[in-house]
């Protein structure tokens, strides 16, 4: 029978944290992948492979908000105290907050939260210039349906 807290659980706990942001920078990679592919798709018009690809980004985002919650959790549970109000919010800040953080485990964690930060920010770069094509598209469908029932009596 497996005890249900281990031993080492401060070495446990940044070794599990370390792999779920390993798990996170992947994610964001595949999800990178994808909207680059809906994007191409999107540009061509191409509504069969749209549909397919967001039903994986979908999948891709369910998965990615499970883990970013488990690391949160995770977060709140190993520290002791919460970050200063004048301290900014970033992932490595948090860190560094942890009790028992030593200089081996921070020179891996520190690096790895600080390419989350910047593959988070081009997702959000690669989302918003999805949006913008495809609320372009939106606009042209609706310019041709308006030519096109022009004697509709609307």
């Amino acid at each position: 029978m497996t005890p249900l807290f281990k031993k080492t659980a401060e070495n446990d706990g940044f070794h599990t944290l370390e792999r779920k942001m390993v798990r996170t920078l992947a994610l964001h990679r595949e999800l990178q992948k994808l909207l680059e592919a809906e994007h191409e798709a999107g540009s061509n018009f191409e509504t069969r492979t749209l549909t397919k690809l967001t039903l994986r980004k979908n999948n891709c985002i369910n998965r990615l908000e499970n883990l970013v919650g488990s690391i949160r959790d995770q977060l709140i549970r190993m520290a002791e105290k919460e970050l200063p109000r004048t301290c900014p919010r970033t992932l490595a800040n948090r860190l560094r907050t942890i009790p028992g953080l030593t200089p081996d485990r921070e020179e891996v964690l520190l690096p790895l939260a600080r390419e989350l930060e910047e593959e988070n920010r081009a997702l959000i770069e690669a989302t918003r210039k999805n949006i913008i094509m495809f609320k372009g598209a939106m606009n042209r469908i609706w310019a041709v349906s308006r030519y096109a029932n022009q004697g509709g009596g609307e």
